[in-house]
């Protein structure tokens, strides 16, 4: 069964893309309680006194509510065939 994210609940992955130490070391997307989906940016930081902790940054929508997120990469799942390869041959 394909994954499909509730309210108040969202992921994050290791991002691929960072190449400088302010660049988040997670990305994802985050479901609100409202059903709005927004980009969600996760850090490993280190406060003054030496403690670790994790910081989150909500971003913009990234997708209109109401539709569904499936996968593990969180792409919203195509409502027709466009972008399909038709040469399967099954």
């Amino acid at each position: 069964m394909a994954y499909e994210m509730k309210p108040g609940q969202g992921s994050a992955f290791p991002n691929e893309s960072k190449t400088e130490d302010w660049h988040a070391d997670f990305r994802g997307r985050l479901m609100l309680p409202d059903g709005k989906i927004h980009w969600v940016d996760v850090s490993n930081k280190v406060a003054k006194d030496g403690r670790k902790y994790v910081s989150l940054k909500v971003g913009k929508e990234c997708q209109p509510s109401g539709q569904p997120v499936y996968s593990a990469a969180h792409k919203p799942f195509p409502a027709d065939n466009t972008g399909l390869d038709s040469d399967i041959p099954f």
